[in-house]
């Protein structure tokens, strides 16, 4: 049959284009040649975020520039305003409670989307919030929330709105400038289409006049460093060369499909798997879906580990099981990236359904 296909909702597949960009002769950084590549990677970073704002990029994994956004844009004691609704939005609440700041959480049950008057709500009951923290596509539900929306609140208030992105990005439609999003924090592993190992936080002229007031610790994920760095097409510390050389690759592809049309991609294969889902008299987790992922309720007496155990044994096809209190009651099928195609989401219905069958339930019969 082949290689595995990775519907993980990260890492997902690598495109050979990347790869065997990854796989030339190392060059040393501090050289014209890979500041030259740098400068093109910069440049193209801000077309994928849709800014005309500095992105920067740092060797770690989406966490370490959740982390580094804390540490630089907001202070000690700091009122931030938190949304919910699943395990990543949690990470962004804890690491800011780690350090110190004064965190309003508003947790939603798992698979709900936060909206737009909750969030208007809470800024007026807390107008001195410094900061609201969002997830774009909460990939431990498929849930995506209304940035959009809740943007067109925060761009007139004191408060910054950081969203993480690391999932959505490239997946879900997401116009940093025109909404008006302050801070975008990002991983290399999901719809970029690379390996782990680089994130990346694009920053505002708002966002970075923030900067000067903080007063976290911070050494390597030192965003005055890095700004001050990127400026003459160069960083602080050394970069992972081989992921950014792959990064250079995954975003031409990127802007050769063009923006607009990769969010329609993805809304249409995301579209079409809900669809063949649902006509298998499932249930879907997400109230507000994500287009990077499905999260599907598995019915009664059939554990998602099994389904998940024949897709990789059988069809070599790998999905996820649910996290945290859902693990073992959903499966999370993705399609971002590189594999968002019709005919990876075809190899990924039919392993689904095989294994479905096996476990005792009829999916065939119910189409």
């Amino acid at each position: 049959m082949g290689d595995f296909l990775l519907l993980t909702p990260g890492p997902t597949e690598v495109p050979k284009r990347v790869l065997d960009t990854q796989s030339v002769p190392m060059i040393h950084h501090r050289t014209k040649d890979y500041q030259a590549i740098l400068e093109r990677v910069n440049r193209d970073l801000q077309r994928v975020f849709c800014t005309a704002q500095p992105v920067l990029t740092f060797a770690s994994s989406g966490t370490g520039a959740m982390e580094g956004s804390i540490l630089n844009l907001l202070r000690r004691g700091d009122k931030v305003l938190s949304v919910s609704a699943g395990k990543w939005g949690e990470r962004y609440r804890d690491i800011a409670r780690v350090y110190g700041l004064d965190v309003k959480s508003y947790e939603l049950p798992y698979g709900q989307a936060v909206t737009p008057e909750a969030v208007g709500q809470a800024l007026k009951e807390h107008a001195d919030a410094k900061a609201v923290l969002l997830t774009l596509c909460e990939t431990s539900t498929a849930v995506t929330h209304p940035v959009k929306d809740v943007a067109a609140l925060t761009r007139n208030s004191g408060a910054l709105l950081m969203v993480d992105a690391i999932s959505g990005l490239g997946c879900d439609e997401l116009r940093m400038d025109d909404w008006g999003v302050d801070v975008v924090v990002c991983g290399s592993q999901k719809g970029l289409m690379l390996p782990p190992g680089l994130s990346f936080v694009a920053i505002n002229e708002r966002a970075v006049k923030m900067i000067e007031r903080s007063d976290l610790p911070k050494y390597y994920f030192n965003f005055a460093d890095t700004l001050k760095a990127l400026k003459k097409n160069d960083t602080p510390f050394t970069p992972a060369v081989s992921l950014v050389r792959g990064l250079e690759e995954a975003l031409k592809m990127l802007l050769e499909e063009g923006m607009e049309q990769v969010w329609a991609r993805h809304e249409r294969v995301a579209r079409r798997v809900r669809s063949e889902v649902s006509a298998m008299g499932l249930k879907l987790f997400a109230q507000r879906a994500s287009n990077a992922l499905t999260a599907i309720v598995m019915p009664d007496g059939v554990a998602s580990k099994d389904v998940i155990k024949t897709m990789r044994d059988t069809h070599k096809v790998i999905m996820a099981d649910g996290q945290g209190e859902l693990q073992g009651k959903i499966v999370r099928f993705a399609h971002m990236g590189a594999a968002c195609t019709d005919a990876a989401a075809d190899r990924g219905l039919t392993a689904f359904r095989d294994a479905l069958e096996k476990a005792g339930y009829a999916a065939a019969a119910r189409r």
